[in-house]
């Protein structure tokens, strides 16, 4: 009763003391299991392995409670313990010992903060098994899972000397290979993998993701491809190949392949959304619209209804625009705050700030000190040359939330364009670059900042990093600007000129471009 009290009162620690009290006075499996949670909410390790291993006694056949003291043992650093449990589950499997280890690695490779321990353990474990092929793609995963690549590839070519030829370790070779950049290896055995396979384009499919994950664009392209050329009918492959083509601004060899979707029950909608995506691209805005209004279901469904009101937009029909988002902001409330954002960048976009600030001014009244709305107002502030307003919509922002990188990089880079406070704003970014390092965003205020206190060669280093990620137009101008300070002019205007074709009436771009290159 005491326990339950305490749970009741939101006391988990003090309630699995009295639980623990109680299981050891009188043993029941159930009370416990529920010891252990409650101290696992409370954070308590030592008390929940403790109550774990009291409940595994009690129900000695209960995988959960098994699986629960391995967790807990290798966080507590016992390392004995957890091979015991290990050997245990490895042995009772129902699919047996293979089956077992990999359920083992699952495991293990949940616990990120004890890396050397559970690779420790895994190598007690394939040592006690040293003839099962199944041991040792059990170490080549975990040891991948926590990027040990040699390990992991050793590992897996000794399980492949075990069960030459075994399908699923070589594509798991052919992960660890990816992963270390070597694409030849890879290559290599993934033809092993293909070898009388009897779905060759499906693990043409597999390959291709594990390329994507290593960021390798051009070689996923090529693994889709071939999967299309062997089985043409293959939607799955057809979509990701139109997805990557854009994502590669190949905008002329994604559009058959979403077109050629368009006949699929399932991929319909979302390739008539990037079909949508690529006309307005071109600005072709009529025909942007036609295929946005085909999306009615799906994860595509809201962003195609924000895209609708931005090409009205830009087709000159604003209040159109605003009246299809206030419409669909009355019809799915709980989605309000996006659309207002979705309406003042609109806004914003048609030079309409005074409108826009109207917009947020109500918005806010609705849902106050709402990050995302203060966020949006800030633009319309610093738009309209409201400096103070804009930064205090950022300070309201930070002291809900001191951690936001988005408040702080956008206060650090307002001060940096005014060329104010350079050292507070060079500690704002910094801070934000810390909180989000692969943020193009960040990177480019870093890179601005640095240019403004005369650090023009940090500048390029971050400013290249930052347009390799993102083609922003903003950011081409601030590249620009520190290539022409370096008298790299040809480059710089290479760059404007690229910018510009896509964005020529981008505000930023354009006064960069006229104040240096005319």
């Amino acid at each position: 009763m005491a326990g339950e009290l305490a749970a009741l009162r939101q006391q988990p620690e003090l309630a699995a003391q009295y639980f623990l009290k109680a299981v050891e006075a009188v043993p029941d499996a159930t009370l416990a299991m529920r010891t252990t949670s409650l101290a696992l909410t409370a954070k308590n390790e030592k008390l929940a392995l403790k109550a774990a291993r009291l409940w595994q006694s009690l129900s000695p056949d209960d995988e959960q409670a098994r699986q629960t003291v391995v967790r807990l043992a290798l966080r507590n650093g016992d390392r004995a313990e957890t091979r015991t449990q290990c050997v245990a589950l490895i042995k009772s499997h129902a699919g047996g010992p293979e089956e077992g280890f990999r359920q083992v690695a699952q495991l293990l490779s949940q616990e990120g903060d004890k890396q050397q321990d559970a690779l420790a353990v895994m190598e007690h474990l394939r040592k006690l098994w040293p003839d099962l092929a199944g041991a040792w793609y059990a170490q080549s995963l975990l040891a991948l899972r926590f990027n040990q690549l040699d390990l992991a590839e050793n590992s897996a070519r000794e399980s492949l000397k075990l069960k030459p030829g075994a399908a699923e370790t070589l594509l798991l070779l052919t992960g660890v290979l990816v992963k270390k950049g070597d694409l030849p290896a890879a290559d290599l055995v993934f033809t092993e993998v293909l070898k009388d396979h009897a779905d060759p384009a499906g693990m043409r499919v597999g390959y291709a993701r594990l390329l994507l994950d290593a960021e390798r664009l051009a070689a996923a392209r090529q693994q889709y491809q071939a999967a299309l050329d062997a089985k043409p009918d293959f939607p799955e492959a057809r979509y990701a190949l139109g997805l990557l083509a854009l994502e590669q601004e190949d905008l002329d060899a994604a559009e058959p392949q979403f077109r050629a979707l368009l006949t699929s029950a399932t991929l319909k909608q979302p390739a008539a959304y990037y079909l949508g995506r690529i006309a307005e691209t071109r600005k072709q805005y009529p025909e942007a619209l036609a295929w946005y209004e085909q999306v009615t279901e799906g994860d595509q469904a809201i962003d195609a209804i924000t895209r609708r009101a931005a090409v009205l937009s830009r087709m000159g029909e604003l209040a159109r625009s605003r009246a299809l988002l206030a419409d669909i902001r009355q019809e799915f409330p709980a989605l309000a705050t996006r659309f207002y954002l979705a309406e003042g960048d609109i806004l914003l976009e048609a030079n309409a700030s005074e409108q826009a600030l109207v917009l947020y001014q109500d918005a806010l009244a609705r849902q106050p000190d709402d990050a995302d709305l203060l966020y949006g107002r800030s633009l319309v502030h610093e738009r309209q040359q409201n400096f103070t307003g804009a930064e205090a919509d950022l300070r309201n922002i930070l002291s809900q939330n001191a951690d936001d990188a988005r408040a702080m990089n956008a206060l650090g880079y307002m001060l940096t364009v005014r060329n104010e406070r350079l050292p507070e704003a060079r500690k704002l970014i910094s801070r934000a670059l810390e909180l989000s390092p692969e943020d193009a965003a960040v990177m480019d205020s870093m890179g601005w900042v640095e240019f403004r206190q005369g650090k023009i060669k940090e500048a390029r280093v971050l400013l290249e990093k930052a347009f390799a990620k993102v083609k922003d137009p903003e950011i081409a101008a601030h590249l620009g600007e520190v290539l022409w300070k370096l008298g790299d002019k040809q480059r710089a205007q290479e760059i404007w000129g690229a910018a510009l074709a896509k964005e020529p009436e981008h505000r930023v771009l354009k006064e960069t471009v006229e104040r240096l290159a005319k």
